[in-house]
């Protein structure tokens, strides 16, 4: 049986299914009367809700929470001179989308319970991994926006008197650094690639000097 909920017909294709988190459970009452996803509760663990009200917490409780691609991507290209220096400064964003942090950097803590600093006390530490708490639900959604300073050179051009004997113009001195800061509201790993640097390459920053002459 399908609930009218969990159609599927018409729903963007970045959809995020989980279920919806609506607090954590603070007393041993709670634990025994409200439904639960699994049996092994303690105090601390995350409460959920019953969509289709039967008494227990289930895949049928799976609703649409959120959508994880970027709304909107954009970009910014400026440029500055003044007498013989340059920069040129190129940014990129992208907006109003949520990303799960459910990544092995922030889902770890299985077998000998290694946590991440993120998940240390969110939300609850125990030697163990808990099976109720670490399920698709919006208590792991973040905003996922972010801008990054892609681009920024940095320039000088030295100029020569006309008709040298080596025949330069000019020399241009540069000086180029690449993803050089992020904005956002995620902080412990790459907002535009959480997995980088934690099962895949890192995003790496890189900063390059060059020399041109010119005849």
């Amino acid at each position: 049986y399908i609930y009218d909920y969990q159609k599927r017909t018409g729903t963007t294709v970045d959809s995020y299914w989980g279920l919806k988190c609506i607090g954590k459970y603070e007393t041993h009452e709670q634990i025994s009367s409200l439904p639960a996803y699994t049996s092994d509760l303690q105090i601390g663990d995350l409460i959920y809700a019953d969509i289709n009200n039967d008494g227990q917490i289930d895949t049928n409780d799976r609703i649409i929470l959120s959508h994880t691609l970027p709304r909107m991507n954009y970009a910014i290209n400026l440029g500055f001179g003044y007498k013989n220096f340059e920069i040129q400064i190129v940014g990129t964003g992208a907006a109003f989308f949520q990303t799960p942090m459910t990544n092995s950097y922030f889902w770890n803590g299985w077998g000998d319970g290694n946590y991440s600093a993120f998940v240390r006390d969110y939300p609850r530490l125990a030697y163990t991994k808990s099976s109720n708490n670490f399920v698709q639900s919006d208590f792991w959604l973040r905003d996922g926006g972010w801008f990054k300073i892609q681009d920024v050179e940095l320039a000088y051009t030295l100029p020569f008197k006309q008709n040298n004997k080596v025949g330069i113009r000019n020399i241009r001195f540069s000086l180029k650094g690449q993803n050089l800061a992020t904005i956002s509201k995620i902080k412990d790993v790459d907002p535009e690639s959480i997995d980088a640097g934690v099962t895949g390459y890192p995003l790496f920053r890189i900063i390059t000097a060059g020399i041109k002459f010119n005849f």
